[in-house]
């Protein structure tokens, strides 16, 4: 395997964004919430082309699977695994002056319905969704406006009756952060895009003015575990004392099965490039409890097709899965930090997981 350089990229927004979450439901088209691995592959491309045009170079960055272009996110911050919960009424961690967080994935032997930390507080939790940044503890809010427009008759070029649709779009003035892993020989050809800064336009609406964005350099957000890969490992059993198998995504992932078909989760033979080797029967094959949510996956091919491509169905970021170990056996802890990319589509950004997160125990 090529030794790698990581390279931080910066995408502050200029006008209001809007990347489709999917086709159109109704009147209101949404918007998601960070930046995908194929919208940074696509915006770098087109610029590589512009500057150089299409060379070996270009095929090796952007068409042979060499470069992952990982999901750009607000402040290079995560997502929040969606095991985790906070109270319905003032939910966020405690470093944002709110009642804090817990975590339910690990098995509690307190049998009692959760209730919110606060010493004060009796309420329930609920889910918490979104971004928050590790080396704060404190929770990425992301701004958002709703824009209300009307379709135009292209007979009368005025407005059409009773054609008003809506977009939710991101914000002006926001910084997204992602990584790019290239390959060392490539990583001057790649840096020499970045040089200074220049502007570009991603997304929908750019004959409105959307969609402008400033793109630079940026330091590559480091997630820094307390403890090694080992310790990690040995915080995670179950009530009987058994390890388990922790599996958090994040970046959303695609996954087949034999068959090709598109899965709602992945097995162990999908944890391969993390360390787990599926042939030494350690882990069971599947999993036996997870907190996981899925969407999908549209977009276009480019040039010469320039066609729609098939709905993908993907796991998203947050997502989490726990193994159990097959009987009678100990597993071993793979060597490495545990964090790398399973799954379909790894140049585009997605399938970036870790193994035995620390925020599961930290939060317990």
């Amino acid at each position: 395997m090529k030794p790698v350089t990581q390279i931080g990229l910066s995408i502050t927004t200029i006008s209001p964004l809007l990347l489709s979450a999917g086709p159109p439901a109704g009147n209101l088209i949404e918007t998601l919430d960070f930046i995908p691995g194929n919208t940074v592959r696509g915006l770098l491309a087109q610029k590589y082309i512009t500057c150089v045009g299409k060379d070996d170079i270009f095929k090796r960055l952007f068409l042979s699977g060499e470069t992952l272009f990982g999901f750009a996110s607000i402040n290079g911050s995560q997502t929040i695994p969606l095991s985790a919960r906070s109270c319905k009424y003032n939910s966020g961690f405690i470093e944002d002056k709110e009642h804090g967080v817990i975590d339910i994935l690990l098995p509690d032997p307190d049998k009692e319905e959760k209730r919110c930390i606060e010493a004060n507080c009796k309420h329930p939790v609920d889910y918490l969704e979104g971004f928050w940044n590790p080396e704060t503890c404190k929770k990425e809010k992301i701004r958002k406006r709703l824009i209300t427009r009307t379709a135009i008759d292209p007979v009368r070029g005025s407005a059409s009756h009773e054609q008003l649709y809506s977009q939710r779009v991101i914000e002006e003035g926001q910084t997204f952060v992602g990584v790019i892993e290239v390959p060392d020989d490539l990583k001057s050809d790649l840096k020499s895009l970045f040089f200074g800064h220049f502007t570009a336009y991603i997304g929908k609406g750019r004959s409105r003015g959307q969609g402008w964005v400033e793109v630079k350099e940026a330091e590559p957000p480091v997630f820094s575990f307390e403890g090694t890969l080992k310790e990690r490992f040995e915080r995670f059993n179950n009530n009987k004392g058994l390890p388990l198998l922790a599996v958090t995504l994040l970046s959303d992932a695609i996954f087949h099965d034999e068959y090709l078909r598109d899965c709602t989760a992945p097995n162990v033979s999908h944890l391969k490039p993390l360390g787990i080797n599926e042939k030494k029967n350690e882990w069971k094959l599947k999993h036996y409890q997870a907190f996981a949510s899925q969407r999908l996956v549209y977009g276009f091919d480019g040039e010469p097709l320039q066609l729609p491509r098939q709905p993908r169905l993907s796991v998203t970021a947050g997502s989490v899965f726990l193994f159990e170990p097959e009987n009678g056996i100990k597993p071993t802890v793979p060597s490495g930090n545990g964090i790398g990319w399973i799954g379909d589509n790894n140049r585009e950004g997605f399938g970036q997981a870790v193994l035995w997160h620390p925020f599961h125990y930290q939060y317990q």
